[in-house]
């Protein structure tokens, strides 16, 4: 990472007029994105330990972390406004900003990727964080319209207004078409992809040209809001993304669990006392070049001037740090770069102090492993328990991808934000998954997504019960009007 900020400042200035970047540089101004990209990224510091659960902590942590956001942000905002109203609060720009802030973010689902990304790149940060943000505002703390700031999600052609359970919605339905990029029947572009998978099976960014590089900017931005409003985006990202977003140095230790071989025959013999000197003999009894500071394929050098630097006893160290940098991120720095960037313009880097990399990950990403007796024992049931036992007890007999699927059903997202203790509203008060028995028997399971409501009928046999869970599971595709 030691140039990514670098690659980053030039990639951005150097943009053409077709990309999204001329787009977000002629609205928001060049010089604050390279401003914003040449911020101080100090990448070695110590991960404060903690002895509550990962889960449990980062749920403090993020409390924590939201109110300063919060704090800070309205600070900002208030002097903007006294700026623009020459020392007194405009109630013109209070308008315009409160009719940008509540406007929702028009979603295509047959484009999901492009139309949801270009329009967060074009939104101001300040509109964006505005559900969290207000509650800090003079006259808004008790003010039923916090609920409909910031990021909201409406999708072309669909009825419904967004109070938490269609943005749940989107972030699935947005994850699952990053992840499985597929052309709509009929579509005139080509679908967008970011991401690659690698070899533990989890998402990173991948290389790409310079209008992807802008999309993964605001994909960056994107993630941050999901923390910001407690909604997971359901993608299992590499942890070292996360550990990029700490600026967490990168160690041997995850060339090791990424790629056992690599870190078996390329790194490990040469921590050993004399591994360089032996390597270097090595290749020289087979007639191969020397080993100097370049990658693992001989494309990059790993410091300046490294193709004429010879690893040695004294610099082995050091080679072997920046060679499994290099084979984990060496081809995506600019990529990674845009991403940590976007996500930072929404939660400043040094507000992520008292969080590791496994717990950003859980907050940004969710928690997709879903135990059923923890389900139970924090569900609220108002109505037949007999009904609600059933209900759990057909849980019990089902994969986690039905699991997923009945959660989403019930709360819009198929997993949880760092454990059930994590569902809770925009403003942070707890919103548990609730259960009500009631209504008409002969009817279909139904939900209120917004509220984490699941309305079961108010059955009297298990089997009527289960047949009727299956049925929901079988039609619950994003077809289903979730209210």
């Amino acid at each position: 990472l030691a140039n990514a900020r670098e690659r980053a400042v030039g990639f951005i200035g150097k943009v053409e007029l077709a990309s999204l970047w001329h787009k977000v540089r002629t609205s928001r101004g060049g010089r604050e994105l390279v401003r914003a990209a040449s911020g101080p990224w100090e990448l070695f510091r110590t991960a404060s330990g903690s002895l509550l659960s990962p889960g449990d902590a980062a749920q403090r942590h993020l409390d924590a972390l939201l109110a300063k956001v919060a704090l800070r942000r309205s600070q900002d905002l208030q002097k903007l406004l006294m700026e623009e109203g020459g020392g007194q609060v405009n109630e013109e720009s209070v308008a315009e900003m409160l009719e940008d802030a509540t406007a929702p973010i028009v979603i295509r689902r047959s484009d999901m990727v492009r139309s949801a990304l270009t329009q967060i790149a074009e939104r101001s940060v300040e509109h964006l964080l505005l559900g969290v943000t207000a509650r800090e505002l003079p006259g808004f703390q008790d003010n039923s319209i916090v609920n409909y700031l910031g990021l909201r999600v409406q999708f072309v052609g669909e009825e419904g207004v967004d109070m938490g359970g269609v943005r749940k919605d989107f972030m699935d339905c947005f994850a699952a078409a990053l992840t499985r990029p597929e052309a709509a029947p009929l579509s005139l572009v080509d679908p967008i992809t970011l991401l690659g998978l690698g070899a533990d099976s989890t998402w990173r960014p991948a290389p790409c040209d310079e209008d992807d590089q802008s999309y993964l900017w605001a994909f960056g931005r994107l993630l941050g809001l999901a923390l910001v409003y407690r909604c997971p985006c359901p993608i299992p990202m590499s942890g070292l993304v996360f550990k990029c977003l700490l600026g967490t140095p990168l160690r041997p230790g995850d060339v090791r669990q990424l790629d056992p071989d690599f870190w078996h025959h390329r790194v490990k013999p040469l921590l050993q006392e004399g591994g360089a000197d032996l390597r270097q003999q090595e290749l020289q009894e087979w007639c191969m070049d020397p080993l100097v500071f370049t990658s693992a394929d001989g494309s990059r050098e790993l410091v300046p001037g490294g193709a004429d630097v010879l690893v040695s006893e004294s610099n082995r160290e050091e080679y072997a740090q920046l060679l499994c940098e290099d084979f984990l991120i060496g081809n995506v720095r600019t990529e990674i770069g845009c991403l940590v960037m976007g996500f930072h313009e929404v939660i400043p880097k040094e507000l992520l102090v008292d969080l590791d990399a496994e717990q950003l990950r859980m907050l940004v990403c969710g928690v997709a492993e879903i135990n059923v007796d923890d389900w139970q024992a924090h569900a609220v049931v108002e109505g037949s328990r007999q009904v609600a036992a059933w209900f759990f007890d057909w849980l019990r007999k089902r994969p986690q991808e039905t699991r997923s699927k009945m959660l989403a059903f019930g709360t819009g997202s198929s997993v949880l934000p760092s454990g059930w203790e994590g569902l809770k509203d925009q403003q942070g008060q707890p919103l548990p998954f609730r259960i009500l028995a009631q209504g008409d028997p002969d009817a279909l399971p139904s939900a209120h997504t917004c509220a984490n409501l699941l309305v079961l009928p108010p059955v009297t046999s298990r089997a009527a019960l289960e047949r009727k869970l299956d049925r929901v599971i079988e039609l619950s595709g994003r077809e289903m009007l979730l209210v």
